[in-house]
């Protein structure tokens, strides 16, 4: 036909778009990789039960595994939803204390549960009381519970013992099999952390971090949105609080001892360094701080009296020094890394060429 062009050569193509997958649009929680972390942990936490071969070092291990339980409650309670709650150390000794009540003449399964539900229950009892409380009215309220749970712990025998002192608790058996020795109960405790840290991993990649982070920088504004400002405080608390019922049940368990002073007022302190020393906006925080809240003050032994003071001076050295934690301190070594290993492949190039 006229005016017709056959034989044209055909127009080329646009370039296709480079895949979804290719491209990272996930959002910033999502590229952290909190799985291949986990399974990190769970390596490293096999790798010293197998590696230490000593009873005070498998201490250490276990108080390190027990103190990462507790401190990735008090992420959820304080770092996600900012509540400043004493009542940590409070819950670590109710579920103790229910444990060994539980488990009585019956397994280490039935304390377990026990430790479970009583301080999510009690736990929640105690929020619905104070949920209308606010930063330091919140504070002075879990104060105050800490301290009355310690007068429970201490005058309630038919529930704990004769002024809270309970020798000989058997060791944590489970599928018939009874973890006593101290590699067994490093795993044990191990795979506890595991899943503490799979549960905060799924909170954290969830829409519940958002709200929580949301509700804790400007909670009028988050219920304004439509974020359940209330039920949010609840839950997090519970399963903060709940956190600390299992360790306790396991530090119970595993110790074979415990009394109310273990979990005095300055185990709470311990919980809150535990969290800021590590790194309160990450979850990998307490994992860290409760590494160095157990090893340093051993490696400040040889000191003799003088050890309290230099722990001390060596916490505000840190917390002045990096004011994001230890998982600061790594972050930004990675950073310098990634930097120099960028510099050498720039001069490597510049050299070709």
């Amino acid at each position: 036909m006229p005016g017709s062009e056959v034989g044209t050569a055909p127009v080329a193509a646009e370039p296709a778009a480079r895949p979804a997958r290719d491209r990272d649009v996930r959002p910033p929680v999502y590229r952290q990789r909190q799985l291949h972390g986990v399974a990190a942990v769970a390596a490293l936490v096999v790798a010293l039960s197998l590696g230490v071969d000593s009873a005070f070092g498998h201490g250490l291990l276990h108080s390190w595994l027990i103190y990462s339980v507790v401190g990735l409650g008090f992420y959820l309670v304080f770092s996600l939803s900012g509540q400043f709650a004493f009542s940590q150390g409070a819950f670590v000794g109710l579920g103790a204390y229910a444990s060994v009540w539980a488990s009585e003449g019956r397994s280490f399964a039935w304390g377990l549960l026990a430790a479970v539900v009583l301080s999510a229950a009690v736990a929640l009892a105690f929020a619905v009381l104070v949920v209308r409380s606010d930063h330091f009215y919140f504070a002075i309220a879990t104060l105050a519970f800490s301290h009355i749970a310690l007068i429970v712990f201490r005058e309630l025998e038919s529930f704990t013992a004769p002024g809270g002192e309970i020798v000989g608790i058997p060791k944590p058996d489970l599928f018939g099999h009874r973890f006593a020795s101290g590699q067994d109960l490093a795993l044990l405790l191990g795979a506890f952390l595991v899943l503490a840290l799979l549960l905060t991993a799924l909170v954290e990649r969830s829409p519940l971090r958002r709200e929580a982070v949301a509700f804790r920088d400007n909670r009028q504004v988050a219920a304004t949105v439509g974020v359940p400002v209330l039920r949010l405080r609840l839950g997090m608390f519970v399963l903060g609080s709940t956190y600390a019922g299992v360790a306790g049940c396991l530090f119970a368990h595993t110790s074979g001892f415990i009394s109310t002073e273990s979990f005095a007022l300055e185990l709470g302190i311990d919980i809150f360094l535990v969290v800021l020393l590590g790194g309160a906006g990450s979850m990998w925080g307490p994992v860290l701080g409760a590494a160095f809240v157990v090893w340093a003050p051993e490696q400040l032994r040889f000191v003799g009296e003088y050890r309290a003071l230099i722990y001390g001076a060596l916490l505000v050295a840190v917390v002045v020094a990096f004011p994001g934690g230890l998982v600061g301190l790594v972050e930004a070594a990675g950073r310098w890394l990634r930097r120099g290993r960028g510099a050498v492949r720039l001069r490597s190039v510049g050299e070709r060429a």
